[in-house]
């Protein structure tokens, strides 16, 4: 029998971690990943953009989402895993929870934001929200050193942390 596993996967690829471990988890139980990527559509609302404006955006975040799914999944395929991809539109934490209760997730797989805390309660963290209000098991796949090095690096050369 085959655990099923979600995990989130967003454009910035910060779910790398939980891809990786699901893949070394797969060798010591059988799973059937669901990748799943959410199209936050309330960011584009009450903030003055027109609808075709925000439909030309959602476009643009679909296509960014896509690309992300893509490279998320080549590691299963070369794994001869089971997987599946999902994009869909909504709150990111409400939907994945949702969805893993739902759908009968045995878990699901995600890594730490790689926010300091300041960042996580100013801008909110999906994690957190997942973590606390999700009814299925939550494994937090925690990053190594090497790896949350190269995410701030990577967020400080996109201008979204001081250097």
């Amino acid at each position: 029998m085959e655990t099923k596993a979600l995990i989130p996967v967003d454009t910035g690829r910060n779910s790398f971690t939980a891809e990786e471990y699901a893949i070394r988890l797969h060798w010591r139980m059988p799973l059937k990943v669901t990748l799943l990527n959410v199209l936050n559509r309330k960011r584009l609302e009450g903030r003055g953009i027109s609808l075709d404006d925000q439909e030309r955006i959602l476009a643009g975040m679909r296509r960014l989402a896509e690309a992300a799914m893509k490279e998320a999944a080549q590691p299963f395929e070369k794994a001869g895993m089971e997987y599946e991809i999902r994009i869909v539109e909504g709150a990111p934490g409400p939907a994945i929870c949702k969805i893993a209760e739902e759908e009968g997730f045995d878990m699901v797989l995600i890594p730490p934001s790689g926010l300091s805390e300041l960042e996580e309660i100013l801008g909110g963290s999906v994690v957190r929200m997942v973590l606390n209000k999700c009814a299925v098991p939550v494994v937090l796949v925690k990053h190594t050193q090497e790896r949350l090095q190269a995410l701030r690096k990577q967020r400080a050369e996109a201008g979204l942390l001081p250097g």
